[in-house]
């Protein structure tokens, strides 16, 4: 009986300390990802403060990173501060507001950051590839708000259709892309109603939108190139 008791405790020590063995070396691949990480970044929590982080990754609600010791009330005060050094940090999404790329380089060459437009910035006319499909956006903004056209050449009668619900949350675009009515139906030539759902951040200064849109709850790249 004793036999058994003492075999029982030596098999929870063991799982204990596999376990243990475990979480240190996750901790420790993340400290050297956050200190060789390519990308530095700028971040403000919801408390209205910056600080300078090296991008790890965000995993469910956690965004990991390897972050400079001080906060900031400024963003201008953050970019210029002297380095204190970093330590790993473990930050909950829901209590960050925006995080902005500062520094490195993706595959194309130029850097990638992400940008906070105002109204104004979203307005213009684009080129846009979706999934492949070929078309032209344009946004526009009246009384403080938007409203838009999108037209795809090859699809249907061609015809220019006029997006729903265009909006602007937490520095990203959306708009809905539909057809619900039979007179709606007719004029652009689509076969069946449908709807679908678009979103995308502005890049590159504004000249670049990317982001996702759901059709069929299928989700598909597009992008849309600022023409003027």
């Amino acid at each position: 009986m004793e036999d058994g008791v003492i075999s029982d405790k030596k098999h929870i020590k063991i799982v204990v300390i596999s376990l243990a063995a475990g979480i240190l070396a996750t901790v420790v691949m993340l400290f050297l990802l956050a200190a060789f990480a390519r990308y530095d970044a700028l971040v403000k929590d919801t408390s209205g403060n910056f600080f300078r982080a090296r991008s790890l990754f965000i995993a469910g609600n956690l965004f990991i990173c390897s972050r400079d010791a001080s906060n900031c009330p400024t963003k201008q005060g953050a970019l210029q501060a002297k380095d204190t050094g970093r330590s790993l940090s473990f930050v909950s999404m829901k209590q960050v507001e925006y995080i902005e790329i500062t520094g490195g380089k993706d595959e194309e060459g130029p850097a990638l950051g992400a940008w906070q437009p105002s109204l104004k910035d979203y307005v213009g006319d684009y080129t846009v590839n979706a999934a492949g499909n070929h078309g032209y956006l344009s946004l526009r903004a009246s009384g403080g708000y938007l409203y838009g056209t999108i037209r795809f050449p090859d699809w249907g009668r061609g015809a220019t259709e006029y997006l729903k619900n265009v909006r602007i949350y937490n520095g990203k675009l959306y708009f809905t892309r539909s057809v619900s009515t039979q007179q709606e139906l007719r004029r652009v030539g689509a076969n069946a109603y449908f709807t679908q759902q678009y979103s995308g951040e502005y890049l590159r200064g504004g000249n670049l939108i990317r982001g996702y849109y759901i059709v069929n709850k299928e989700r598909k790249q597009w992008e849309a190139y600022r023409n003027r």
